[in-house]
Order: C-alpha cells, then sequence, then structure tokens
C-alpha cells in the first residue's frame, strides 16, 4: 500500500506517526530482526528516494525484546531527515528557504501503561518545547508549525469534527466496553455530544496548553485510533487524526470492533509556498483512499483558515457546549438537592419541621 501511495501522492516527505511494526511478534518469537522489518516497509520510499521521519507508537515495543529507545536506530537508515536525533522529541524546519519554510515538531506520545492506558508525553518535552518556542519567538522565527505523534492529545476529545468521522464509540458499543448507559440509550449519548471519544492517556501533559499559549501550531497530526479520521479545532489549532493504512492486527480489536467506517487509506499535507506576488503560505489536508484516490469532501484548508460557520453550526456549537460534561455534573448535582429539599423524608428533619409536618396531619 505504501508503493500504491507513493506512485499516486508523489511526495515530498512521509511522516509515520506509529505502530509501524509491532513488537508482540518479536518477543513471542524471540526474534530481533525488527530493524530490517522496518527497513523492508519502507523500501518503496528509499528506492524513490523519497525523504520521511517516523514517531513511535504505543505498539512499536509492545512486548518487545528491544527497549523503546533502541528505535531509535530506525533513523539511521536511508533517506531519514531525522538522522542523528537522540530522542523522538525533536524539531525540523523544512522548505526551499529560511523566509519560506515550515516547522515540523516531533513527540513521543508514550507507551502503554496498565493504570493511565498510556504513559502520555513526557514533561520535559513539554517543557523544552515551550522553552525553544521562546527562543523562536525572540528570534522573530516566523516559520508556521505543525505537530506529529501517535495517541491523540486529550483535547482531541468532544468536539464536533470539522471533518471526517469519529467512529470510536460505536467501535466501543460492537466490542462491549461501554457504561451501561451507552448500551442502552446510545442515541442519548449522541445527542449530548458525549460519543465523541478519543483513546488518550488518562494523564494530561500539558502539550495542547502549551501549543495555544505560544501560538505557533497551526495543526497536530496522529493515529493510534484506527475508527477515527476526523478533523477538528480547538483554540485556533486543528487537531487531525490520520486513516488507518494497515490491514494487520489490531487494526479493528481483533474483529471485535466491527468493520470501519471507511475505507484504508493515509492523510496527505500539501504545503504551497509563498507566491512570487507576495502572497502567503497554504496549507491544506485530505484524505487518499486505497480504492478511489482522493476522497473530496475530506478537503479543508488549514491555514489561512477561514471560521465562517452557518447559524445552524453556531446553534451546534452551543447545544454541544450546554451538555459539556461539567455541565451536566452540574446539573445533576442540583437536581440532587432540590429532590432533597422537596421531598424532605429523604433527609434528617428539624425539630420545627417535624412540629410542621405533625400540625399539617
Amino acid at each position: 500500500m505504501l508503493k500504491k501511495f507513493v506512485g499516486e501522492v508523489d511526495p515530498h516527505l512521509v511522516i509515520f506517526t506509529g505502530d509501524i511494526i509491532d513488537g508482540r511478534p518479536f518477543g513471542e518469537h524471540k526474534r530481533n530482526d525488527w530493524l530490517d522489518t522496518f527497513r523492508k516497509f519502507i523500501q518503496p520510499l528509499i528506492d524513490a528516494k523519497i525523504h520521511w521521519t517516523y514517531t513511535p507508537g504505543n505498539h512499536d515495543d509492545d512486548g518487545a525484546p528491544y527497549e523503546r529507545k533502541e528505535l531509535l536506530k530506525i533513523f539511521s537508515l536511508p533517506y531519514s531527515i531525522s538522522q542523528g536525533a537522540k530522542t523522538f522529541n525533536h524539531t525540523i524546519t523544512v522548505g526551499p528557504d529560511k523566509e519560506d519554510c515550515v516547522r515540523l515538531w516531533l513527540f513521543d506520545s508514550g507507551e502503554n501503561h496498565p493504570k493511565f492506558k498510556y504513559t502520555s508525553f513526557d514533561l520535559a518535552s513539554v517543557s523544552t518545547y515551550s522553552a525553544i518556542s521562546k527562543e523562536l519567538h525572540e528570534a522573530k522565527e516566523k516559520a508556521l508549525g505543525l505537530a506529529f505523534f501517535h495517541i491523540p492529545l486529550p483535547e482531541y476529545g468532544y468536539i464536533k469534527p470539522v471533518k471526517g468521522t469519529l467512529g470510536l464509540f460505536d467501535a466501543a458499543r460492537h466490542k462491549g466496553i461501554v457504561p451501561k448507559i451507552a448500551e442502552i440509550a446510545p442515541w442519548f449519548v449522541k445527542l449530548i455530544g458525549q460519543h465523541r471519544v478519543v483513546g488518550s492517556s488518562m494523564l494530561d501533559s500539558g502539550l495542547f496548553n502549551a501549543m495555544a499559549k505560544n501560538k505557533n501550531i497551526v495543526a497536530t497530526f496522529c493515529g493510534h485510533d484506527h475508527y477515527n479520521d476526523a478533523v477538528m479545532r480547538r483554540e485556533g489549532i486543528f487537531l487531525c487524526y490520520g486513516r488507518v493504512s494497515s490491514r494487520t492486527p489490531p487494526i479493528d480489536w481483533e474483529g471485535d470492533g466491527g468493520e470501519l467506517p471507511f475505507q484504508l487509506g493515509a492523510r496527505v499535507v500539501e504545503i504551497e509556498t509563498k507566491k512570487a506576488d507576495g502572497s502567503q503560505q497554504k496549507f491544506s489536508t485530505w484524505i487518499q483512499g486505497e480504492r478511489n484516490g482522493i476522497e473530496e469532501d475530506s478537503h479543508i484548508v488549514l491555514y489561512p483558515y477561514k471560521d465562517i460557520a452557518p447559524p445552524s453550526a453556531v446553534c451546534a456549537k452551543c447545544i454541544n457546549t450546554l451538555f459539556s460534561p461539567h455541565f451536566l455534573h452540574f446539573l445533576l448535582i442540583v437536581g440532587l438537592l432540590l429532590y432533597i429539599l422537596l421531598y424532605p423524608e429523604y433527609r434528617e428533619l428539624s425539630v420545627e419541621e417535624i412540629q410542621m409536618k405533625e400540625n399539617w396531619k
């Protein structure tokens, strides 16, 4: 499939957002030829002399006979733009010149964790990102940024997509791992917007807040949730999923998640450089499907972005805000208090209330 996409898209750069190899079979069969396996996978890029880079997923070293840090050897393979990187958390500029380039931010989103699902982004890397951003700002760098990682940030959740599909909730229902209310009344969960779930860590690294504060990231791109390919927008930052490209497990939770809501594919990002007439850069993205090529309805301009929402979209945003988790919890608490006040037999009565009750009888 990679060879097919290379032929159709003819990319200048390919960025893999994790789970390219699975550490479990290597551990089970006591094999240590994972680097050769990765090389065979990217051979179409090597043959076409196309540059690439990579961020690790939660399965690349899952149950593997090698440590996660050993995956850095991947950057030694031909045409990697991350040659010599000593950490997965690093930044690179790409483009024709210093005045017309894009800054790529690559992050390790963490490994599997028994308690928090995933270890999340390293706090030191978040701090370093902020420090570098400050230095670049002081140096008056104007390069716009794109960030890439595997596991979505928590901020990907509970937002209505600008484009694409959030199918993880339905897949989780099919697998039988949702709360009882979601099994009984999925329509109600969808009505209040609580079906827009994502597979993020339970730990919040603060990376999104740092990005929002530094204002140097146009969009972020992740993988991980095979049933999601949506693009959302929060606080001026596009939060984008890719499109699952593999047929191997756990593409559909080994069948327990049901059929994928879309064909296999890949997300393409197009960056138009500045023109001679002085026009600015333009960032666009779309899905390249395995069978049908470009999916026209997936196309969206990320920069410059024109946020012109129709009245219906404004109403939908208000409703989604109204039914946020915090607001629903507030309504529940108020309802319980009112219930207790209206039905005093469910609380301890004062002497005056007991006398009033006896007089009423």
